[in-house]
């Protein structure tokens, strides 16, 4: 991995720049290096270059079929509108099945909103996508649909993967942007009102959540929208985060841990991939549901386990506990409502769910030995694999250092069924290997470290709550058992092009199950739901976000 600072070569960059919209947002949460090679459109780093895959890009596909329907006019009535859907699908045979499934839907709840749109607002025509303004290399650009009136109304609206949002964050940076590209748009009727509408292609829904005349949209720009591109063009701090999954630079940022060798691969996969223990651990169970529910964040069903929602949960409290830097006590998990007892965020009906596995966790606090530090609380963790070419995101609970200085990185697992000792607390939970690897690859990953440092795991029943651990200075073949484990684990997903669907048990709760045409058909039972005692992985989900 090269160590030189990116942010030199960013500087001495002379070529174009481009600004989306969608740039705007988060940014200050986002890493000012990442924002500043992607504004710059052919800026490739010295040394490193991402690959990219071959995977649909699922919104073009989407926005390809609205622009042929458009032209379409058999979609004027319900029978030409399927006849004409389906010569589009056929266009796009060779994608994944459950993406067939949700890109159909997906096209016929749009095309419900645009009607209903223009019930209530008027007609308007189709124009463009991806309008932009700008001139000598210096361009803003929004990805969306832009429409106009005949009477100078210009709507530009936001293609969501779920629901039209009910409101916005005030300012709605995308807003302010697409706004004012919408209204500097050259055409032949000048503007006389800005519309940005959100359509969710889930369920149709559509909502205004900007509108204004052109003096208005650029008064918000000015104040709201310019101040932040100029920012995204600087190369100001390196922040590791899930801005890393598509960075530009990812192979040779100096902010990200070197963990080359960790995935156990002899050769790089199809292209830069992302991956985490809760990655590898969904694409075990079915890799299309991983494909479907982590890749491309498809509309999930709510039909999380039992001990999914009671880990998120646990989670949740223990992380606001660990973060006063303080022992849990048993005044910590008295009674709802009794004086002194900490409930965190947690509701009343939550708190009394997880209340005995708060008890038994109180008694094991790695915090109450005497002399133990809080490093940090679930901290995200991310580094390279150059062998691999896969950036690689970990999040464990909880990272501090005993009374004698040594690092400990703990993970916590419920369950309604204790493991019998190391060997199978190790089986039966990924994120054991997995920490262990990193951490004998990276041994100041999780803080600095003298030597490496000692993994536990933390699993609690309402009953009892045990530690697991593992000194990885002795134990040199739980060393080699966790090489393997990530290394099989890690082979056949850096790999895979397919995703198929790995049918069983598993379709009747899976939250993705309605897109898969795989799935079983079968109801969900009580008896198949209870089986799943572990709570599964809740680390980091690699995935593309919304």
């Amino acid at each position: 991995m090269s160590t030189q600072d990116p942010r030199e070569q960013l500087s001495r960059y002379q070529g174009a720049l481009r600004v989306w919209a969608s740039d705007t947002e988060s940014y200050a949460a986002r890493c000012g290096v990442f924002s500043a090679a992607k504004v710059r459109r052919r800026f490739t780093a010295a040394g490193w270059e991402r690959r990219y895959g071959d995977d649909p890009f699922m919104l073009g596909v989407i926005r390809k079929i609205i622009v042929a329907l458009h032209r379409d006019e058999r979609t004027a009535t319900w029978e030409g509108l399927q006849e004409a859907l389906r010569e589009q699908m056929a266009q796009h045979a060779d994608l994944h099945p459950g993406l067939r499934s949700f890109v159909a839907h997906a096209v016929e709840q749009y095309l419900d909103a645009h009607d209903e749109l223009a019930s209530q607002y008027g007609d308007v025509r189709f124009v463009t996508f991806d309008p932009v303004i700008g001139s000598q290399g210096r361009e803003v650009i929004v990805w969306a649909p832009l429409y106009c009136s005949a009477d100078g109304v210009r709507e530009v609206r936001r293609l969501r993967v779920k629901k039209a949002r009910s409101s916005a964050e005030e300012p709605d940076r995308w807003a302010t942007v697409a706004a004012y590209i919408a209204a500097g748009i050259r055409m032949q009727t000048p503007p006389a009102k800005i519309r940005v509408v959100e359509v969710g292609l889930f369920d149709g829904s559509a909502a205004v959540v900007f509108e204004g005349a052109p003096d208005e949209v650029r008064a918000h720009y000015e104040a709201h929208g310019r101040p932040v591109i100029k920012g995204l063009i600087e190369p100001t701090e390196y922040r590791p985060g899930q801005s890393c999954q598509k960075c530009k630079l990812a192979g040779c940022c100096p902010s990200l841990q070197d963990l080359s060798g960790c995935l156990g691969q002899r050769r790089p996969g199809t292209h830069t991939r992302s991956v985490s223990a809760a990655d590898l651990e969904l694409y075990a169970k079915c890799p299309a549901r991983w494909y479907l529910a982590s890749e491309f964040r498809l509309p999930a069903d709510d039909t999380a386990s039992d001990a999914s929602d009671r880990g998120r949960v646990i989670h949740r409290w223990l992380a606001q506990a660990h973060a006063r830097g303080t022992p849990c006590t048993d005044q910590d998990v008295a009674p709802y409502g009794q004086a002194g007892v900490f409930t965190g965020t947690l509701t009343a009906e939550e708190y009394g769910k997880v209340r005995e596995f708060l008890i038994a966790h109180a008694r094991s606090c790695p915090l109450s030995g005497g002399g133990a530090e809080v490093v940090s609380v679930e901290p995200s963790v991310y580094g390279y694999d150059e062998t691999a070419d896969v950036v690689i995101a970990s999040q464990p609970d909880l990272v501090y250092r005993d009374a004698s200085g040594k690092v400990v990185v703990r993970e916590t697992k419920t369950t309604t069924q204790m493991p019998a000792d190391e060997s199978d607390a190790f089986d039966r939970f990924f994120p054991v290997p997995w920490l262990i690897n990193i951490a004998c690859t990276a041994k100041d990953a999780f803080g600095e470290s003298e030597g490496l440092p000692k993994i536990e795991l933390e699993v609690i029943t309402p009953g009892e709550a045990r530690v697991f651990a593992w000194d990885l200075e002795r134990d040199q073949d739980v060393v080699r058992m966790a090489r393997a484990e990530v290394r099989q684990r890690a082979s056949s997903w850096i790999r895979d092009a397919a995703w198929s669907p790995s049918p069983g048990r598993q379709c009747t709760w899976c939250p993705v199950k309605r897109w898969c045409p795989a799935a079983a058909d079968a109801q969900s039972r009580a008896d198949e739901q209870s089986q799943e005692y572990d709570e599964p992985c809740t680390g980091l989900l690699t995935g593309a976000s919304e």
